[in-house]
Parts: structure tokens; C-alpha cells; sequence
């Protein structure tokens, strides 16, 4: 008795990969250096100085204190009602 073990079709790419063997696939684009003068590279160096200055320019500052502004708020607010309360108790006295 003879067992005959058919190739599947469908698992050859996972096995040999879509290629046929001695076929190279060409790449589909090429790294082309692009070769600058001196002028041009210092003119592009400084566009991008300046677009990095406006940016820069435009951003907001980080708020690089510890203590959270609601504290300022509160304590401002504490200070203003004790305020009201000593002028109540010694400027408009009955």
C-alpha cells in the first residue's frame, strides 16, 4: 500500500514565498541622493531656523509653578473675605 502525499497549492507562498526561484523582483523606487551647494544648504538651513523661531514664537508658555492656580484663587478669595469682614466689624460700625 502506497500513501501519496499531494502538494497543497495554496500553501506554496506560505512555504517558498511568492517568488519563483532565479526571478528577482525589481524595487519599486530607488534612494536618489540629492547633492546641495553650500548656498543652498545655508539657505534651507536658515528657513528652517526661521520656521522653527515663528513656531516657537507661538506656543504657549508651561506654567513651571508647583502650586496649582485653584490654591491662588482660594487664597485670594479667603483674603478678600477677611477684608470685608474687618471693615465690616471697624469701618461700619452701628
Amino acid at each position: 500500500m502506497e500513501v501519496l502525499v499531494k502538494n497543497n497549492i495554496e500553501n506554496n507562498p506560505m512555504h517558498y514565498g511568492p517568488y519563483v526561484l532565479g526571478e528577482i523582483p525589481a524595487p519599486d523606487s530607488h534612494y536618489i541622493p540629492h547633492l546641495y551647494s553650500d548656498r543652498q544648504a545655508t539657505l534651507d538651513h536658515a528657513a528652517l531656523d526661521r520656521d522653527i523661531f515663528e513656531a516657537a514664537k507661538k506656543e504657549t508658555p508651561i506654567n513651571e509653578k508647583k502650586t496649582p492656580a485653584a490654591v491662588f484663587v482660594i487664597l485670594t478669595g479667603a483674603a478678600l473675605l477677611t477684608a470685608w469682614a474687618l471693615l465690616k466689624k471697624f469701618v461700619f460700625k452701628k
